[in-house]
């Protein structure tokens, strides 16, 4: 399982920093931002995933859908501290 705080390297070898994450309608998303090689933020680069997991394997997927965005980005701004 992905958790928060952590780097994680897509297919194509883009990186990204989970910064959030939530459990909606009994799916997984996280909030994330790009990251280069050097751990440096590209603040141009923020999207929300959304986990599966097949035989073990963590897969991940962008959202594109702008309403499950917003219902996401709600409810993760309500879990910070």
């Amino acid at each position: 399982m992905i958790k928060s705080n952590t780097i994680i390297t897509l297919e194509n070898q883009e990186r990204y920093l989970v910064l959030n994450e939530a459990t909606y309608i009994s799916e997984h998303y996280f909030l994330v931002m790009g990251v280069n090689k050097e751990k440096e933020v590209i603040s141009s680069k923020v999207a929300i995933f959304k986990e599966h997991i097949i035989e073990n394997d963590i897969y991940v997927e962008q959202i594109e859908d702008s309403s499950l965005i917003m219902t996401l980005t709600k409810l993760m701004k309500s879990q910070v501290i």
